[in-house]
């Protein structure tokens, strides 16, 4: 290896490590939710399709839970039997397509399509994704995050941006 090349990577691991001692649990950890809030979505159009319990939302579609906000062309939700006394079952997972954009804060996530399990927790993304926390950046093809414990993972030629600590 060269030289440059572990000097380069010894200053990237710096300024991941100065990024995420800003952050309480680190470049993902500002990426929450709050599995017992309500799902608030609102869209251009709705199709339930109830023997495969699904409602489909097509257009401009906005999803909301606490302060975690997800917007696409289209999202399926996908939702347990019916509950006791006949109503809608738990929404177990989101499927989102079209300019997926995810936000919590000024944490946001861009890709093609994502995924959002909300009986799990978890995030993931595809399609070209960039992570943004602040000024820093990051890309690449896959994004997973684990809501509950902040944990996340980028993969498919991973790029970073990021913006040194002006302070001592």
């Amino acid at each position: 290896m060269s030289t440059s090349f572990i000097r380069a990577t010894a200053l990237a691991l710096l300024c991941l490590s100065s990024a995420a001692s800003a952050q309480e649990k680190g470049p993902f950890g500002g990426f929450k939710h709050d599995s017992s809030a309500p799902i608030e979505i609102t869209a251009d159009s709705l199709e339930v399709r109830q023997a495969d319990q699904v409602a489909i939302f097509e257009g401009n579609v906005i999803a909301g839970q606490g302060t975690l906000r997800l917007t696409a062309s289209r999202v399926e939700v996908y939702y347990d039997q019916e509950a006791e006394g006949g109503e809608t079952g738990a929404i177990q997972r989101l499927d989102a397509s079209g300019n997926v954009f995810l936000s919590n804060g000024s944490e946001t996530a861009r890709g093609a399509e994502g995924t959002y399990d909300v009986a799990e927790g978890k995030v993931s993304m595809a399609g070209d994704v960039v992570l943004t926390q602040g000024e820093n950046a990051v890309s690449g093809k896959q994004l997973e995050i684990d809501l509950n414990t902040g944990v996340g993972r980028i993969v498919g030629r991973v790029g970073a941006s990021f913006l040194p600590s002006s302070g001592n």
